[in-house]
């Protein structure tokens, strides 16, 4: 009614009948974790060191990449918490296919589940591992010195034909 009142016409609705500005977007779209999914850094139990660092709530049984809501954007008790955000994963609330019929730890299928492997692996046994800064260093010289030549080499070409040349045209 306040949509209606306000615009002057309905809202559009989803395929289930709620209105697109609530129901439109899944919640996986704005979750403050979802850097950590798409980085491949999930939360391996509650209790681990990875679910207080706030990686991704996933292979925990999250339904946020499933489930289409408004609540990471406007979450609950005037926008002071969600679940995800508390560290619960998503229940698919609004979901009629998920709420009561999956278990909260079982996973939703969704299209890719972890990166593409052209990521680097996020849990490196040798970090720190890398070009050495001398080794750096001298490419950088090197680099340096070839495009200055370039450059003086480029000083030095002509500058092109005489203005008054008329490369062979007959009048």
């Amino acid at each position: 009614m306040l949509h209606y009142v306000t615009f002057g016409k309905l809202p559009e609705l989803d395929q289930l009948g709620r209105p697109k500005f609530a129901y439109g977007r899944k919640i996986h779209e704005h979750c403050e974790r979802r850097a950590h999914f798409d980085a491949g850094r999930f939360a391996k139990s509650y209790s681990d060191s990875t679910h207080a660092e706030g990686y991704c709530l996933y292979k925990l049984g999250c339904k946020g990449p499933a489930t289409y809501a408004n609540c990471s954007v406007l979450k609950f008790n005037d926008g002071a918490a969600w679940p995800v955000g508390i560290g619960h994963p998503c229940i698919g609330c609004t979901e009629p296919d998920l709420l009561f019929k999956t278990a909260i730890a079982d996973k939703v299928q969704i299209h890719e589940p972890t990166p593409f492997d052209s990521y680097a692996p996020v849990d490196l046994k040798d970090k720190g591992k890398g070009p050495h800064p001398l080794t750096t260093g001298v490419i950088g010289m090197a680099a340096g010195a070839a495009i200055g030549v370039g450059a003086m080499m480029a000083k030095k070409l002509p500058d092109g034909p005489d203005k008054g040349d008329d490369h062979g045209k007959t009048e």
